[in-house]
């Protein structure tokens, strides 16, 4: 899957390319986006296997999983190149131990694909790192069928931006997912759980726009560009053919940098553009899903929960505790996720906010709950942790108990008193782990069988034994652990289903799966040994929890609005043997598997060892692979210079290097620039070096006549800066502090028509900068933290230099508040400045609204900004190709300046705004946010209200 990091790190550049064949309209500052990743900790051992097209980078801890990755994707090359003919060319792929965040992703620039081992505790049905091979593995190939001729070491930028413009995440990422699912006996598109916001919006005549499908909403759930893009691309193998893919990328191909080339591409072949192909999709969707559901007989099931409004919630894992009460995992578009008290009334109580999780998880036992939580590595964020917290009910204190540990889906033995949980080794070693949960003191730890990954673990009501998911290529099994013997029993053959969140009840184990074609929850009776279908929902049933005081199920159903409670007891369940049942699952990719042969790659893959060697950082610091072009601001007259720079990369993101030319329009002279970043280690260290012209006009009176003489020279300068960060998360929050501090040196020379006061060395003027902020966890909908304090500290001074003096102490803060309301915002910032010498006149500090047109009332030495800023609706609202509205909002502000230096507390300006969040011609990301305010002046005499454009963008 390519990450959304594909976007966030390169999107300047991608629309800094389209802008320069359009510079005849726009004009501004332009500036290519160097792709600037995560690092790893520098203790790591790095090794490398070379064939002719593939290098393996890896930790020597995954000595072995590399050498049997290798030989699957030697193995899934060959099959992926059937539907699509591109000449094959060398990739690095780069295996990431060091992440608890099971993903992957393709890029240019420098060319890879970075593997993040660890598997997630929610897969389908065979073995993470194989389903993940063929999913990127086609991302590879699009990348050489769309962009095979731009390589390295010049053009892997433009590829890119290419790449980026021309085709919408839906297309390349539902294709590698209809992949996965031809190729294997698995994938995503088999997983009936996996299509569930679409499946339910389809069959309740909700038939949202292409637009809202594919970029999102703040108003409703709607499918993900994944599921969006699978269908979309499987009804275009299924009614076109073997051949359709290749066929659209080589009429892109033929004109890549055309408007809305894959919608073209698509009709010329189709006759259907990409919102017809979408309606048609929907449409077949609709008639197939209502079949299916017809078939299933489903079965209404009231809802515990009480939904007041029709905001998208999920109400995840419901469990009982005393009192009839019931523990649930809230989680929105409108609130930060929450573990929730739901009475017998419906009434809805909060027990605390979390944080981060890979996936949603919490247990309940003995008055205690646990969860699992993500925690960032505080500097090298290619290193992540997954630690375990428990919560008390009667203390009402929340505790984290491990730290920089690898522990997922942890649960409570039911008298609170251990904790089991799923631990994965940097070596990809699968163990079970009990705990105390007073302490987070290790007490058992258990192998898995064969090694197999386990998921969702679950004690017995005594606790002696744990019932546990295992995942192997083979399908899914359920184990059961006797704790005493620490011996494990397969309850079930491995099977191709999606087996999820066993749990005890009585002489029974309940689990999801989907044996009939719709997840719903099912029970293996130990006593028979046979497995039964106990519900019969109409989109789903998940997350079961048997209750053995009041004998009840509760489990998750799925609705248009999120996930509902539900309650059985034994005697309302189904007990449908599965030997008897018939999947009405609706296999919308089978005609794609049949064109790729109906076989599993997997299957017959001649596994080979492979010499491997040392990957030594130093031998692989630079890796040049784009010239890209600058387009920025002249300093001396409206308009701008052009340039080129070359850009390095090496690939495990510790070195990037530049250097360029560029031409400065205004003084006819040419430009040079360099310039590194160095981020292996602790700090990051940067040098730029710049060789430029400069100008300036020095001013003479002679009898009372001014005039003004040109002055001009070179300068070489040099700029040197450390920077020490650290950026951490705890519960509900994330913390940042850092330190930077920096240098440069400036040497001016062949000066013409020179002047006594002009210097020509400049000697390491300093500047330091502090930085601290803690904010809270948002929702999708909010605008700002609840709460939040950031601050930074700046002072620059002139220690080493005697020709010049000077000092600018600066400090700026923004503190967040709640609202008056939910989603609402109110931000205070307060900065301030004091400078002297040549910084008598700078300002460092941001500026009152509207500044440029208010009465100078001296140097500015402080600001106090006030902003409240609230969500006004939710349009959803296509202007056709476009333009996509997704929410509407305004703000009200009043800034003051100098306070204390006046006779009266006012503000110099106020007023309002209004803005929307717009999704621009289809691309998915940047989020713009385009908008207008109005600003009045407060000073005498009255002046008319100025009016301003917003126009920002975010990821």
């Amino acid at each position: 899957m390519i990450l959304l990091i594909f976007f966030n790190k390169h999107i300047k550049l991608l629309f800094s390319f389209l802008f320069i064949f359009s510079l005849t309209i726009l004009t501004g500052k332009l500036n290519a986006q160097v792709f600037d990743s995560e690092q790893n900790p520098p203790s790591i051992k790095w090794r490398q296997i070379n064939t002719e097209y593939l290098q393996v980078i890896y930790p020597m801890e995954l000595e072995s999983e590399a050498q049997r990755i290798l030989s699957v994707l030697e193995a899934i090359m060959v099959r992926e190149r059937i539907s699509i003919k591109a000449r094959q060319k060398k990739i690095s792929i780069i295996l990431q131990n060091q992440g608890t965040t099971a993903n992957g992703f393709v890029q240019l620039a420098p060319r890879r694909s970075e593997f993040y081992t660890t598997p997630s505790q929610s897969f389908d049905f065979q073995s993470w790192l194989n389903s993940l091979a063929v999913h990127e593995m086609r991302h590879v190939i699009q990348f050489d069928k769309l962009t095979g001729k731009l390589n390295a070491p010049f053009f892997e930028e433009l590829a890119l931006a290419i790449f980026g413009i021309t085709l919408p995440p839906w297309f390349y990422e539902g294709d590698a997912v209809g992949m996965e699912t031809a190729l294997t006996d698995a994938g995503r598109g088999r997983i009936p759980e996996w299509s569930n916001i679409l499946r339910a919006n389809t069959l309740s005549q909700r038939n949202f726009s292409y637009s809202k499908n594919y970029l999102g909403s703040l108003k409703d759930f709607t499918p993900g560009y994944y599921q969006l893009g699978y269908f979309m691309t499987s009804k275009l193998r299924k009614d076109y053919g073997a051949n359709i893919m290749d066929s659209i990328y080589s009429t892109m191909t033929r004109n890549p940098l055309r408007p809305y080339n894959l919608s073209r591409a698509i009709h010329k072949i189709t006759g259907m553009n990409t919102r017809q192909l979408h309606d048609a999709t929907i449409k077949e969707l609709q008639d197939l899903w209502q079949a299916q559901a017809d078939q299933s007989n489903p079965i209404d099931y009231p809802s515990i929960n009480k939904r007041k409004t029709n905001t998208p919630e999920n109400y995840n894992l419901p469990q009982p505790v005393a009192g009839g009460n019931i523990l649930a995992l809230k989680q929105g578009k409108a609130s930060v996720p929450k573990i929730v008290l739901i009475t017998p009334e419906g009434k809805e109580k909060k027990i605390l906010n979390i944080g981060a999780q890979e996936l949603p998880w919490f247990s309940y036992g003995g008055g205690k709950i646990t969860w699992d939580e993500y925690r960032s590595d505080a500097r090298f964020h290619q290193r992540s942790f997954n630690v375990i917290n428990v919560y008390n009910l009667t203390t009402k204190r929340a505790r984290q108990i491990t730290h920089k540990t690898r522990l997922f889906s942890p649960s409570l033995s039911p008298d609170g008193k251990r904790i089991i949980a799923v631990s994965v080794s940097y070596s990809n070693q699968i163990l079970l782990v009990e705990f105390d949960p007073e302490n987070g003191r290790e007490l058992k730890r258990y192998d898995s069988p064969d090694n197999n990954m386990l998921q969702m673990p679950s004690f017995n009501p005594d606790g002696s034994k744990v019932v546990v998911v295992g995942v192997n290529d083979s399908g899914k099994t359920i184990y059961e652990l006797d704790t005493k013997t620490g011996t494990f029993t397969s309850l079930l053959p491995f099977q191709l289903q999606e087996i999820l969140r066993p749990v005890y009840g009585n002489q029974d184990i309940f689990f999801k799966a989907h044996y009939n074609g719709t997840d719903n929850i099912y029970r293996f009776n130990l006593t028979d040994r046979q497995t039964y279908q106990v519900t019969s929902d109409k989109i789903g049933a998940y997350n079961p929890f048997y209750d053995t005081i009041s004998g009840r199920l509760t489990f998750n159903t799925y609705t248009v609005f999120g996930h509902d409670i539900a309650a059985l007891n034994t005697k309302s369940l189904l007990n449908k043997n599965i030997n008897t049942l018939e999947s009405h699952f609706v296999d919308y990719g089978a005609k794609a598997q049949e064109q790729e042969g109906n076989n599993n790659v997997l299957q017959n893959v001649n596994y080979k060892t492979y010499p491997s060697r040392k990957y030594r950082e130093w031998s692989n610091l630079f890796y040049f692979h784009s010239i890209i072009p600058i387009v920025e601001d002249n300093a001396y007259f409206d308009d701008s210079n052009f340039g080129i720079e070359l850009q390095s990369d090496n690939k495990l993101n510790t070195m990037s290097f530049y250097t360029g030319y560029q031409f400065n329009n205004a003084l006819q002279k040419s430009e040079y620039l360099a310039g590194f970043a160095y981020k292996r280690f602790f700090p990051i260290f940067s040098v730029n070096y710049t060789n430029r012209p400069r100008l300036i006009y020095r001013q003479t009176t002679v009898n009372k006549v001014t005039t003004y003489s040109p002055v001009t020279w070179r300068e070489n300068e040099i700029k040197a800066e450390m920077t020490i960060p650290f950026n951490f998360n705890r519960f509900n929050h994330s913390y940042s502090l850092g330190l930077k501090t920096g240098t440069s040196f400036t040497n001016r020379y062949d000066v013409e028509n020179g002047m006594t006061s002009l210097i020509t060395r400049l000697n390491f003027p300093m500047h330091y900068q502090f930085y601290a902020s803690h904010n809270t966890r948002r929702s999708s909908r909010d605008l700002a933290p609840k709460w939040g304090q950031n601050f930074s500290f700046l002072y620059r001074h002139f220690p080493f230099e005697d020709q010049v003096k000077g000092k600018l102490f600066s400090a700026k803060s923004t503190f967040y508040f709640p609202g008056l309301a939910e989603n609402h915002s109110f931000a205070a910032s307060f900065n301030f400045q004091d400078g002297d010498g040549s910084y008598q006149n700078s300002v460092d500090i941001p500026r009152v609204s509207g500044y440029s047109f208010l009465t100078p009332i001296g140097n500015t030495n402080n600001t106090l900004l006030l902003d409240y800023r609230l969500p006004l609706f939710y349009p959803d609202f296509a202007i056709g190709p476009l333009a996509y509205i997704k929410r509407i909002q305004g703000g009200l502000f009043s800034d003051f300046e100098n306070i204390g230096k006046g006779k009266s507390f006012s503000p110099r300006s106020y007023g309002a705004e209004l803005r929307a969040d717009v999704n621009i011609l289809r691309f998915f990301l940047p989020i713009f946010n385009f908008g207008g305010k109005v600003v009045f002046l407060n000073e005498k005499p009255h002046r008319n209200p100025v009016f301003e454009t917003i126009a920002t963008y975010s990821f």
